[in-house]
């Protein structure tokens, strides 16, 4: 039998967690460092950090955020948000990321994908996929930006 593996995933915004619902009426529901804490004692058995302002405002990596949270945690901590270089991947994983994700710069550099691979190994290169189910066209489709930019690739594709 397969085991069931819970993952939370916690949408940061300007440093805090936020919930909303497809990307809309956010709203602040705590810091991410004490609920990466809650959960990681509460047996999650990962946590995934998603950057959700990063590529919009452009500001840095939150790296503190990032290793002051890895120094607590037990469970492995996958971070996404804006990543665009090796260099972005190699800040985070050197302030304690285990694995990263990519989104935004995969739809716009897929070879992004292999070269980080290949550099740092593929256990700890993956990819997050944003749809929206466009009825006109009768297909999802990949959006970017945090679910604000709707692009013309099929999620299927």
């Amino acid at each position: 039998m397969i085991k069931k593996r819970v993952i939370p995933c916690l949408d940061v915004k300007d440093g805090r967690v936020v919930k909303g619902i497809q990307f809309k009426s956010l709203r602040d529901i705590g810091n991410p460092v004490d609920l990466a804490l809650y959960y990681n004692v509460t047996g999650a058995d990962e946590l995934v950090f998603l950057d959700i302002s990063k590529i919009e405002t452009g500001h840095d990596l939150m790296l503190e955020v990032i290793e002051r949270t890895a120094k607590q945690l037990f469970i492995p901590l996958t971070v996404g948000g804006g990543i665009q270089t090796l260099n972005d991947i190699t800040q985070l994983l050197n302030h304690g990321a285990d694995k990263v994700s990519l989104n935004s710069s995969a739809l716009k550099h897929p070879e992004l994908i292999r070269q980080a691979s290949e550099k740092f190994g593929s256990q700890c290169i993956c990819t997050a996929i944003d749809s929206f189910y466009d009825e006109q066209r009768d297909d999802y489709f990949c959006t970017t930006h945090g679910g604000k930019r709707l692009t013309n690739v099929r999620v299927y594709d």
